[in-house]
């Protein structure tokens, strides 16, 4: 059963003629961006691939101009094309960072079909929940990655695939223009695609049970670019834009690829991470702008070469995901090499919100405050954050939150906002109300700077919360008051087992070699920080690494699993 490609019947009329009115649905496709780009930049590179590709895929990597990543996605369409692909089929795309992993994008999207990057640490349990539940036509994947032929092990395990496995080592030759008289020119299309289509089919990580399938559609993908653009201060010169972080998911595709295309700059990617060769891009290639997880960033200021790179380090700005930066982090970079730190708080269904300079320019507010958004008497300096409308709502009364310090869960409406989850050709809302609002599972709290309430903190997940004898902790708000605690590489707390109150907060960290700590001296910063002592851990553990999966977020869930190294505990 074929997807649904237009999910105007699940929008309010008035809502979609207001983003179009203020600029936030653009009705510009992906290979629209492409075209214009090629046709206003023809010979600017477009696409610089890792310089350590031959290691782990065997080939050399490639550089590619506009004009060239045009015709490239032009052959590639028309072969895609040949295969069957056309208006609302899927297209599940399984590879690292290179550059048919962006091509495709492009390629699919201009038959009007959809891409569904998928984790290359999936196997053959997430590939048949993703094939179930979208139908491709087509697999795309690499006969050599690391040493696994990704062909064969699909062919191998999923025998019922009635699509197209194609490996691109067997693709002809796309990167030369004319390299392949017969593909060169862009397939023709009998049903031209609208921004209103749906363009890609991520996954959330599965944290919470089977992952589930995310459409966003062109202008979806338009107010992201946007939104994240301004964030990074872009302007009308190109951007060297660093993307370390693999192509399946909303951090990549919205927080870098996106603005990479509404900038023309030049995209420099990598992948899998490797502080070396990172630290080698972010030199050589003069990046500009990139996004980064905290515990990369950390490990970026101790390379000797970033310490004496001087004025070779062109680097303005940081995007920083998928964890809560520690305000020091934000000083560092900030004061001592004069980086912008811009805290993104994003997920899959379109949620973004963006602290930086221009909206929250205290580093100690900005690791863990985001603008309140929609909130009329506020007129914020970032586009996205005026687009968006939001609510705070008690999850065990329903009542709306308008006042500080209660905690609720966040509602948003807005243009990044997907249609809904979809599965078998239906696109799921029973996660919206009735009058459009996400319901995210995100919870926070409306906080008072400079006495007015226009500011929200995070505070966790629903789902993750310690319930201790019916008193709920957060664990990523005790997570962000250990951020600056002394020798330890990371953290992150999690729920035990415990049969007088269901359950206590245990902290689990990675220590530096040869340090040690101990539960009182957690107890003892806690307490200097000002966090009540119905919040301090009461047992620690001390781990080798922090369970994360592919999108590089811990897994709490996992971690009572890993090895134990020493433990303290106070009961």
């Amino acid at each position: 059963m074929p997807p649904i490609v237009n999910h105007a019947c699940y929008i309010d009329t008035e809502d979609a003629n207001r983003y179009r009115s203020c600029g936030a649905w653009l009705d510009v496709t992906l290979y629209d961006y492409l075209t214009k780009n090629a046709a206003l930049y023809p010979q600017r590179e477009a696409l610089i691939e890792p310089p350590n590709k031959e290691d782990y895929q065997g080939v050399s990597p490639r550089r590619l101009n506009w004009c060239e990543l045009l015709a490239a996605v032009n052959a590639l369409s028309r072969l895609l094309q040949r295969l069957g692909v056309g208006h609302g089929d899927v297209v599940m795309v399984q590879l690292p960072n290179t550059w048919e992993s962006v091509a495709i994008l492009f390629a699919v999207t201009r038959l009007g079909g959809i891409v569904s990057p998928i984790s290359s640490q999936s196997r053959q349990a997430e590939l048949a929940h993703a094939i179930a539940c979208l139908h491709p036509v087509v697999y795309v994947c690499s006969r050599n990655l690391k040493g696994t032929d990704y062909a064969a092990y699909f062919e191998d395990h999923l025998p019922s695939f009635e699509g197209t496995v194609l490996a691109i080592e067997d693709l002809p030759e796309l990167t030369e223009p004319g390299g392949s008289p017969d593909l060169a020119t862009g397939a023709p299309v009998k049903e031209q695609p609208s921004a209103d289509d749906i363009a890609t089919i991520c996954w959330t990580s599965g944290t919470e049970g089977s992952p589930k399938a995310v459409p966003r559609t062109h202008n979806n993908w338009n107010a992201s670019a946007i939104g994240v653009s301004e964030g990074f201060g872009m302007g009308t010169e190109p951007e060297q834009i660093l993307l370390p972080f693999p192509l399946i998911n909303t951090a990549a595709i919205g927080g870098v690829t996106m603005p990479w295309l509404y900038n023309g700059g030049t995209l420099v990617l990598h992948q899998p991470f490797e502080l070396d060769v990172l630290v080698e891009q972010l030199i050589s290639e003069k990046i500009t702008v990139m996004l980064a997880a905290p515990t990369a960033l950390q490990a970026i200021l101790s390379s000797p070469a970033v310490q004496q790179a001087g004025d070779a380090l062109r680097l303005r700005a940081v995007g920083c995901g998928s964890a809560a930066p520690s305000p020091s982090l934000l000083r560092h970079y900030e004061q001592t090499l004069n980086i912008s730190i811009i805290n993104m708080f994003g997920a899959n269904e379109g949620t973004l919100l963006c602290s930086d300079k221009t909206l929250i320019s205290d580093p100690n507010d900005r690791a863990t405050l985001f603008p309140r958004v929609g909130t009329s008497e506020v007129i914020w300096p970032n586009s996205a954050a005026n687009w968006l409308s939001s609510r705070l709502l008690d999850v065990e009364t329903g009542e709306e939150i308008t006042s500080p310090g209660r905690t609720g869960m966040l509602l948003v409406k807005g243009p990044s906002i997907f249609p809904g989850y979809f599965g078998n050709g239906v696109l799921d809302r029973s996660s919206f109300t009735g009058d459009g609002f996400f319901k995210t599972g995100d919870l926070f709290q409306i906080t008072q700077r400079h006495g007015k309430p226009h500011y929200l903190k995070v505070v966790g997940r629903q789902k993750e919360l310690v319930i201790r004898g019916g008193y709920n902790i957060s664990p990523l708000e005790v997570d962000a008051a250990l951020a600056e605690f002394p020798d330890v590489v990371e953290l992150a707390c999690g729920g035990i087992f415990d049969v007088h109150f269901g359950e206590r907060l245990c902290l689990y960290v990675v220590l530096r070699e040869n340090i040690t700590t101990s539960l009182s001296g957690v107890c003892s910063f806690l307490e200097a920080k000002g966090l009540a002592k119905t919040k301090w851990p009461e047992k620690i553990v001390v781990i080798e690494t922090l369970p994360r999966n592919a999108l590089n977020k811990v897994v709490r869930a996992e971690l009572q699993n890993q090895t134990v190294i020493w433990e303290e505990a106070a009961f």
